[in-house]
């Protein structure tokens, strides 16, 4: 079988525009956010979506209500699709955490499949949740978080983590069957 999955991160945050780890915190769109969400809405407006499922966190609650506006689905909210739970390191620049637990943070940027930040999951605990939401239906859109995304792309495609980058707002086609991609995603990005 094959399904068309649309994965959506939400909009940028003041937080996101600051380059902190905000993890399962709770933070709002920007005005930049709220622009890549409706981009984002307007161009999967135009795709065959049949569902629409959400992190139950408010930045991606508000990017999943404008796609449900444009579609006129509604968004069913869902934490196993949080972000990557960062423990200590919430709301911490990549220089705070450094400056801070830099034992901890090399540890975990060198395994992060099994090491966590102090207080927090690793990545094989994220993919199990994750995997485990994926509506297994054509046209289902996820709204969710830039770690989610990139943990499952490297998980359905067989590449590295960190080979994927999907800007707030963007969108990723991917064309699977139910357990692995089936070709190499497209990445649309707000703006161009």
């Amino acid at each position: 079988m094959r399904f068309t999955l649309y994965l959506v991160r939400h909009g940028e945050t003041a937080a996101n525009a600051e380059g902190r780890y905000i993890g399962w915190g709770e933070h709002p769109l920007s005005r930049a956010g709220e622009a890549q969400a409706r981009l984002a809405a307007r161009y999967l407006s135009r795709c065959p979506v049949t569902c629409i499922r959400t992190s139950d966190l408010q930045r991606c609650l508000q990017t999943a209500g404008r796609i449900g506006e444009a579609t006129g689905l509604t968004p069913v909210p869902d934490p196993r699709l949080r972000e990557l739970d960062f423990g200590r390191f919430s709301g911490l620049t990549h220089h705070e955490i450094a400056r801070r637990w830099p034992g901890e943070l090399a540890a975990w940027m060198a395994d992060p499949e099994r090491a966590s930040p102090p207080g927090g999951e690793s990545v094989s605990s994220l993919r199990r949740r994750a995997l485990a939401a994926l509506p297994r239906r054509d046209g289902a859109v996820v709204v969710t978080h830039g770690g989610v995304i990139r943990t499952l792309l490297a998980h359905l495609t067989g590449t590295g983590l960190w080979d994927w980058q999907v800007p707030p707002g963007g969108v990723v086609t991917v064309q699977w069957d139910g357990a692995r991609s089936l070709g190499k995603p497209a990445i649309w990005r707000p703006g161009g």
